[in-house]
């Protein structure tokens, strides 16, 4: 082992003279950095090393060649010979030699791969690491997401995506993040479409791309354990090149017939996934919230529906899954828009019959009671927005909250979104008397008491 040792740090020598000839590092520096290294070298080789003695050694090694980046810049020098790089790269595949189970190390490897741009080590990382630990979900995800922001490769994530799924069925992250990267494509395709100005579609505004370029900046704004895909970012409204030429193609093709444009991709993903997680309504929910997500795609109120259709038929009277049907009809609807009243019409006819089959009732009128509200103050501060169907929503929501106190199913939830109702329509007390008479029931209950000081305090202005 000492050998070994031996054998490595002498290959350090000639970079060290010429950074010590160069004055980039002082020859005490040189003696301390060949000191450490050989602690390193010896803990490493010994018989039985840890993951974290090649993990520390590595963060050496790039602190190190940090500083000496560093000092090169500020003194001006050139040094050509410099191996920082190509050891760390060495040091980081030995340690994934030594512990290819280590997630850890693989992901130091990757990270820093990364970071120094070198597109062929990350190729040759990702193969080795997808071939040793094919049923880690989170490795595909990331292979998929380095595929898309820096390759600007969709068929390589899909690729990944797809290989993923024959190890991972199980995982319901990937199922989620597969049909996720599907809806990001869709979104690039219509907004490069809105930018060469097919379907007499207006190119974006100032404004609009400023709110892109925010978009995209949060988008890449990640902590390091998180794997996430991209969103739609700037480049696609302002024009600008880029290599992913798949999305150019694609812009061109008719979205109605294309089944990577108009949803159909998404849809079979979502089928494929549902028949392995039979009964699963979490997931059923989750899928329903990543297409909520992407408000402007043209084939969102299509893929909703395929999950309403879907719920209905495998959970019929589950309370949270008969919410999704009852709110689809002005799902992306303004309140200000003339269609509204006759898709809230709607709305209320499929609450009616959901009220007739849900278990349980009480969670249903929760729920409902919540979205309603949600209309309702969108309502109230719409211009524009037909008083009508304020009276409408305002009737509705009294009588599905005397309904579930009737019935001894009012949630303290319920007796808030109740409160905040009454609150809207300046009735505040009607909002006192509903507080007082819900704090009978939930006896103590701190928002309600808040609610109750917070409205006599107003009356009192």
């Amino acid at each position: 082992m000492a050998d070994k040792s031996r054998f490595y740090l002498e290959q350090s020598i000639p970079e060290l003279q010429e950074l010590e000839k160069k004055k980039i590092f002082t020859k005490e520096e040189i003696s301390a950095i060949t000191k450490k290294r050989s602690e390193f070298e010896h803990r490493i080789n010994s018989p039985a090393p840890k993951p974290t003695d090649f993990t520390r050694y590595a963060e050496y090694e790039m602190n190190l060649d940090s500083l000496r980046r560093k000092r090169q810049t500020r003194l001006g020098v050139n040094s050509r010979s410099h191996a920082g790089q190509r050891r760390i790269f060495f040091l980081l595949d030995r340690a994934t030699r030594r512990f290819p189970g280590d997630l850890g190390l693989w992901m130091q490897y990757i990270a820093y791969a990364r970071k120094e741009r070198s597109s062929k080590v990350l190729a040759k990382v990702f193969a080795s690491v997808l071939k040793l630990h094919p049923a880690k979900p989170e490795l595909w995800i990331f292979a998929a997401r380095h595929a898309v922001e820096v390759n600007a490769d969709v068929t390589e994530a899909r690729g990944h995506m797809q290989r993923g799924l024959r190890f991972c069925k199980g995982s319901r992250e990937l199922w989620w993040e597969y049909a996720k990267l599907e809806l990001v494509f869709v979104a690039k395709v219509l907004a490069r479409r809105r930018m060469l100005g097919i379907d007499g579609a207006p190119a974006p505004s100032d404004e609009e791309q400023k709110q892109a370029e925010a978009e995209a900046e949060a988008a890449m704004d990640l902590d390091d354990d998180e794997i996430k895909l991209p969103t739609v970012s700037a480049d696609e409204l302002s024009g600008k090149p880029r290599k992913d030429h798949l999305v150019d193609a694609a812009a061109l093709e008719d979205i109605t017939t294309n089944p990577a444009l108009n949803g159909a991709v998404v849809g079979a993903i979502f089928d494929a996934a549902v028949k392995e997680f039979p009964g699963d309504m979490a997931f059923v929910r989750g899928f329903w919230d990543l297409v909520m997500g992407f408000e402007t795609l043209h084939c969102r109120g299509a893929l909703l529906e395929r999950v309403v259709v879907h719920v209905l038929d495998v959970a019929p009277t589950d309370a949270e899954m008969l919410m999704l049907g009852v709110q689809l009809p002005v799902v992306g609807v303004s309140v200000a828009n003339p269609i509204f009243p006759a898709r809230l019409g709607t709305v209320l006819d499929n609450m009616r019959e959901a009220a007739e089959k849900a278990v349980p009732r009480g969670v249903l009128y929760e729920r409902f009671a919540t979205f309603m509200v949600g209309l309702l103050k969108s309502a109230m501060e719409e211009e524009g927005a037909d008083e009508g169907v304020k009276t409408v929503m305002f009737g509705t929501l009294v009588k599905y909250f005397k309904a579930a106190e009737a019935v001894d199913e009012a949630s303290v939830e319920l007796y808030m979104r109740w409160v905040e109702t009454m609150k809207m329509r300046g009735k505040a007390a009607a909002a006192v008397e509903v507080a007082e008479r819900a704090l009978l029931k939930y006896k103590g209950h701190k928002g309600l008491q808040k609610a109750i000081k917070r409205i006599q305090a107003q009356e009192e202005l």
